[in-house]
């Protein structure tokens, strides 16, 4: 288990399987994990056993409720890199904070225990608030994908992007320092008037 400001993330297991499938066949999450036709239950207990045997599912949780799932995949030893994955699948958990306290605490994690020298993702290009978060926590666009998926009746590019361990803790310093209360070393010296 993996503990983070807010969110704990989780190993996923078979009790997780009816959200997951309510999850995966929400009409957002389905746009933007880019699915090409909804889940049944069975195939969703597939991709649970798939998730596991090629790298590290979790589910997010928030005050032991779970609302998304996150991992990584496709480990390539040799370069120290990996794949990344999340969505948050409660809706009324979306645009708090949630996914990207869940990003810190996996990458962190990955970063230290596997010695990654870079972390990769794709994303549909249409998925703003994606790009965005991903851009917080260091990810750099790598390359941008023209009309690689056909999308409510049009063509969406995809993004790659990639995040490194010195961008990581560097993008990690920034939110820390942006957020950090100011104190009295930041009080500005009283106006002489």
């Amino acid at each position: 288990m993996l503990r983070g400001e807010r969110v704990v993330l989780r190993p996923v297991d078979e009790a997780d399987a009816p959200l997951i499938h309510r999850w995966m066949n929400h009409p957002e999450v389905w746009h933007y994990m880019d699915y090409e036709q909804p889940f049944s239950m069975a195939e969703v207990m597939k991709d649970i056993e798939r998730s596991r045997r090629e790298g590290f599912p979790y589910t997010i949780e928030v005050d032991g409720r779970p609302i998304g799932r996150i991992g990584l995949n496709r480990f390539r030893r040799r370069d120290r890199i990996c794949s990344f994955y999340m969505y948050v699948g409660e809706p009324a958990f979306w645009s708090m904070g949630h996914a990207g306290d869940a990003i810190t605490t996996l990458l962190a994690y990955a970063f230290d225990r596997w010695d990654l020298h870079q972390v990769e993702l794709l994303a549909l290009g249409d998925n703003d608030r994606a790009i965005q978060t991903y851009e917080r926590h260091g990810f750099v666009l790598e390359a941008r994908l023209r009309e690689r998926s056909f999308k409510d009746g049009g063509w969406v590019d995809h993004v790659l992007m990639s995040v490194q361990r010195e961008e990581f803790d560097q993008a990690r310093r920034d939110r820390e320092q942006r957020h950090r209360p100011a104190g009295p070393e930041d009080a500005r010296p009283a106006s002489p008037l």
